[in-house]
């Protein structure tokens, strides 16, 4: 049976994270296997292009076509909605986004503070054509699936539109299990309305699950679907051996914050180097690497980490506050890359000893599944969904956030045992190809849309 199949989601590729990764791996299988697949997003090209003009973003607002296959010849239709920049940008973004968090503190009746989140959350993000693009693509859907709750506006008018068109509305809130202040933008009331009228809410963990029926969704529209990886093209980003990945890559990081250019090359090696991929912040476990990695070099352990993502500003910012002999002890041991694309992050995979992931706001954790594909032990925070995803001490192992102490421990027992930390890498690889592959994930989601078309 042909499907036609809305998806909205705030980002989508050439932007990088997860949710793209998830957003695009379904919707190809989707359009492979005969259905109708529409993708609204917008034309955010990094995460700062939501609330300020930059020069590198999707410019068209043209309908784009994107092959699935060869035997799809419609393929995946691609519509971009531009943003905008209310006055005064671009502050009216975060003043928006407090007003909303304000408002669920306050005490006012639950019937004005809905109205007023609503209002505010038109902000996020601000879309040119958007409730056009409902009136246009809801009603030739059967099914309206949206990304990501954080951005409220997006999602819940998402949800508004499939409620008034009768259609079923597919809830993927993706909601980070940190602490209040965390969990406050996924938790809102306008929101929590949202899930709780879905026809179907995913959960990438089952303490996600527990979390929205504790919001007071009902149990049985409340699906676990964990994130994957695709086993068949991993191998083809490899192109270089690990040595001579790091020898190119090291004369880019002589250009780099904390490194000197008279550094010994030599000291970079597979066997030191810790690799950590995301958000460059404090909430995912940035700042906490970082002074492990201090720690073990002033203790006679030889180790640098090398740091895959956005928001690197702040971590440079970060390590020029601390104190002269923590500086000293990370010089030429932190490389800040920035943004990487696909090839060059699994080949910093294949070049490293373990991935660290030490964050407390994942509920989930994609790169824990790409550390795995590569063989890599990995490291993370138990917080969020992240213990549900590593099998301590078989697949790697957990440490308290922000607990540097701890975490340097976990990095010297990886690096000092290495056949051990081999034994866990190839568990965590066996564990991805029996249960994290995009795969077993489309068919999860695929049973979910027969249920509730049928």
């Amino acid at each position: 049976m042909t499907r036609r199949v809305l998806f909205v989601t705030p980002y989508y590729t050439p932007f990088i994270g997860g949710t793209t990764a998830f957003v695009e791996a379904m919707v190809r299988r989707l359009a492979r296997a005969g259905n109708r697949v529409t993708v609204l997003t917008t034309n955010a090209y990094h995460v700062c292009d939501f609330w300020q003009p930059t020069a590198q973003r999707w410019t068209t607002s043209q309908p784009e076509v994107m092959a699935a296959a060869s035997t799809d010849p419609d393929g995946v239709i691609v519509e971009r909605l531009r943003l905008i920049y209310p006055w005064p940008a671009p502050y009216a973004f975060g003043v928006a986004r407090r007003a909303g968090h304000w408002l669920q503190r306050s005490r006012w009746p639950a019937g004005i503070t809905q109205a007023l989140q609503r209002r505010s959350a038109a902000w996020m993000p601000s879309l040119h054509g958007l409730e056009m693009a409902f009136m246009r693509l809801g009603p030739e859907a059967d099914l309206i699936q949206a990304e990501d709750s954080s951005w409220d506006g997006l999602f819940t008018r998402a949800a508004a539109a499939a409620r008034r068109l009768n259609k079923p509305f597919v809830a993927h809130p993706l909601m980070h299990l940190g602490d209040a202040s965390i969990r406050a933008h996924f938790q809102m009331a306008h929101q929590v309305t949202a899930y709780r009228r879905a026809s179907a809410v995913l959960a990438l963990s089952k303490r996600e699950a527990d979390e929205y029926v504790t919001l007071g969704v009902q149990p049985d529209r409340v699906h676990v679907i964990p994130m994957g990886v695709d086993v068949e093209t991993f191998e083809a980003q490899i192109t270089t051996s690990p040595e001579a990945f790091l020898q190119d890559q090291y004369g880019r990081f002589m250009n780099r914050p904390y490194t000197r250019s008279n550094s010994d090359t030599s000291a970079l090696h597979p066997s030191n180097l810790v690799a950590f991929l995301g958000a460059n912040t404090y909430d995912k476990g940035a700042f906490t690497l970082a002074l492990a990695v201090a720690e073990l070099n002033r203790a006679g352990l030889p180790v640098h980490v090398a740091y895959a993502g956005p928001e690197s500003d702040g971590l440079a910012a970060f390590l020029a506050t601390q104190p002269a002999d923590i500086r000293s002890a990370l010089a030429d041991r932190v490389h800040i890359l920035g943004l990487v694309d696909q090839p060059t992050k699994h080949r910093l995979l294949a070049s490293s000893a373990l991935l660290a992931l030490p964050s407390q706001v994942d509920t989930f954790g994609i790169v824990l599944l790409e550390a795995w594909l590569h063989g890599k032990p990995v490291i993370g925070a138990a917080a969020g969904g992240i213990p549900e995803v590593i099998r301590a001490e078989q697949t790697g192992l957990l440490v308290p956030f922000g607990d540097v102490a701890a975490l340097a421990a976990a990095i010297r027992r990886l690096i000092e045992a290495p056949d051990w930390a081999h034994q866990l890498g190839q568990a965590g690889q066996q564990l991805v190809l029996r249960e994290y592959t995009w795969e077993r994930t489309y068919q999860i989601l695929a049973r979910i849309y027969t249920d509730l078309l049928s």
